[in-house]
């Protein structure tokens, strides 16, 4: 007891190592046993892993009611998708294209757009609707054949959409060049957009881009023309400003937009005009003014979507 008690500090110290010892040992078993049980664990998900992948596919009962659930599933979600995506019908509508009937298609087309237009919706002089490179050809290439009566059903939708809102007039259409479009041809209006159609495999986007003058009443009905509309046509950018603004800057000078990007449009002042033919009220006596709507002019680029063709075949 007497070396114990000289040696009291050194005494406690041996007992706590050997606690601590203890503990390690401890915990290094039980590690080792998880190791273990997880290491074992692993083996057997492998194990089933390779007799799943090893275990031949059969035709079986199950796997075939299984796939017919599948292809059930896949045509109603694709019956669904083609009530919002509907096809619009090209121009001619025919099996077979041909330069003739292209060539008359496309004139009497123009024709029609210009008697629906009517005398209250103002054209640009002897508009083409986009198609004046193709106006008085009779022979087209004939890889662009498919595309361009593609393109003169969409436009011709486009336009109707806008006639039936009574905007005030079309400054106009531009879309995606085909073969036929050389790519130094130029118009007295830019018929053209810088962008092509793209895919993702399932479904096609075509651009479209329209420049109109209306006011901001028109301008609602046509947004919400193209949102209820079954054929998958989307706004994709939208830019609006006066059409006194657009008409001339400040320095008298009138700007030209070649077309492109609708962002890329030349900066116009913020200051508003007055607009001589937006319906203005004032009563006599100098009262204030109850109704100053100016016209507007709108740029709009368009996403025509459609399902590719290749789908469901």
């Amino acid at each position: 007891m007497s070396w114990a008690k000289r040696n009291l500090y050194f005494l406690i110290s041996c007992i706590v190592a050997v606690v601590l010892l203890g503990a390690a040992g401890w915990y290094c078993y039980s590690e080792w046993q998880g190791n273990d049980q997880s290491w074992e664990a692993l083996n057997q998900a492998y194990t089933q892993w390779k007799q799943l992948v090893d275990k031949p596919i059969t035709a079986n009962e199950e796997n075939i009611h299984t796939a017919r659930e599948q292809v059930k599933q896949i045509q109603a979600l694709n019956g669904s998708l083609r009530q919002y995506l509907s096809p619009i019908s090209p121009i001619p509508n025919t099996g077979k294209i041909d330069d003739r009937a292209l060539a008359s298609a496309i004139r009497d087309t123009i024709r029609q757009l210009r008697v629906d237009a009517g005398p209250n919706i103002t054209l640009p002089p002897d508009y083409a609707f986009s198609f004046s490179a193709q106006r008085d050809k009779t022979a087209y290439v004939p890889q662009s054949w498919g595309q361009l009566a593609q393109q003169l059903g969409e436009v011709k939708t486009i336009c109707n959409i806008l006639f039936s809102n009574r905007i005030n007039s079309l400054d106009g259409i531009q879309r995606e060049r085909t073969a036929d479009d050389a790519a130094g041809t130029t118009t007295q209006q830019p018929d053209f957009v810088d962008f092509v159609s793209v895919t993702n495999g399932n479904t096609v986007t075509t651009p479209y881009l329209v420049t109109f003058r209306c006011f901001d009443a028109e301008l609602g009905e046509v947004l919400a023309s193209f949102a209820n509309e079954p054929y998958g046509i989307m706004v994709r950018t939208l830019e609006v400003e006066p059409a006194e603004m657009a008409a001339a800057d400040m320095s008298g000078q009138v700007p030209v937009y070649s077309g492109g990007n609708p962002h890329n449009a030349p900066t116009m002042p913020t200051a508003p005009a007055a607009s001589a033919a937006s319906p203005t009220t004032r009563m006599a006596g100098g009262l204030p003014v109850i109704v100053d709507e100016n016209r507007l002019k709108v740029s709009m680029l368009l996403q025509v979507v459609k399902i590719n063709p290749t789908q469901g075949r």
